[in-house]
């Protein structure tokens, strides 16, 4: 893009009234972070080409500027102008930024009923019913935004974090989840999430707690970066009892983000069953540490 910015400018200046290169020019500016030149070229074309796209595209400069408000109001200019499935997305995203949940909800309803086809409108609607506290309604959209798009993580990622909070869908949510599993095989989120959903999300069915650990190994194998895998699989062996083994996984966790209370935790009561005092005082004093500085 640096090195296209040259010769779009000299597009722009050989014809200003040419639209395509204004746009792309614009566009440009905007990746390029030159927010206020970018601002500056869209309203000049706003004044000779009043049209849905550049609404959308000064909503996306304000927006990057930090400035939601005055996004917000582009993005719904845009979205009225022109009811694209883009435009809606946008306008929803928004106001989901500015917790404005109850207008995000009304535009992505909206907007799923235009286009029912939409995975990412759907989740969209999933996040703003959730958060809404409507959650059997956001399960229930992230079904859709998956039967939609089988093989786009998003909706999976929201129902992975939702095990036992819609106990009447916990079984479809697993199997859901399993799907996903089987279709990424190294995704370690999906072995994680499945993994949970098998261990949480069902409380009246006991989960087989040998299938729970093999879930976990394999999600810390394909990524040795997460911490809340490392974190589960410890507590695992925790309740089994397995302290030597659960150590071991909750200092990785601890070692990966040392804020992880729980971690430290965890580790303070495997130390103490194995009769290590000091080092269980010693956690314990991170622990506390740690839980008073969370508000």
């Amino acid at each position: 893009l640096q090195a296209a910015l040259p010769h779009l400018r000299r597009a722009r200046a050989i014809d200003p009234t040419n639209y395509p290169s204004g746009h792309d020019l614009a566009l440009a500016l905007l990746e390029l972070n030159e927010l206020d030149e970018a601002r500056a070229l869209v309203l000049q074309m706003i004044a000779a080409h009043d049209t849905a796209e550049l609404h959308n595209l000064l909503a996306n400069v304000n927006g990057r500027s930090g400035n939601l408000l005055a996004a917000a109001e582009e993005y719904q200019r845009a979205a009225h102008m022109d009811p694209t499935e883009e435009h809606l997305f946008d306008w929803g995203d928004n106001l989901l930024q500015l917790h404005a949940y109850d207008e995000a909800a009304q535009v992505f309803t909206a907007g799923v009923e235009r286009h029912p086809d939409s995975a990412r409108l759907h989740v969209g609607l999933g996040i703003a019913q959730y958060s809404r506290g409507a959650h059997e309604d956001a399960v229930r959209s992230f079904f859709r935004a998956a039967d939609l798009a089988p093989s786009d993580p998003r909706p999976y990622q929201f129902l992975g974090e939702m095990y036992g909070v819609v106990p009447a869908l916990g079984g479809e949510i697993t199997e859901r989840l399993a799907g996903f599993a089987k279709a990424q095989p190294r995704n370690a989120l999906a072995q994680f999430y499945y993994a949970m959903s098998l261990w949480k999300g069902q409380p009246a069915a006991p989960a087989d707690l040998r299938q729970v650990e093999t879930l976990l190994r394999r999600a810390v194998t394909l990524d040795r970066t997460l911490a809340k895998g490392f974190l589960e699989l410890g507590i695992l062996l925790s309740d089994s009892r397995r302290y030597a083994e659960a150590i071991q996984q909750l200092q990785a966790a601890a070692r990966l983000e040392p804020d992880l209370a729980q971690a430290h935790y965890r580790l303070a009561q495997a130390y103490q069953r194995t009769g290590q005092k000091a080092l269980a005082d010693k956690e314990l004093e991170i622990f506390e540490r740690l839980s008073a500085r969370t508000p």
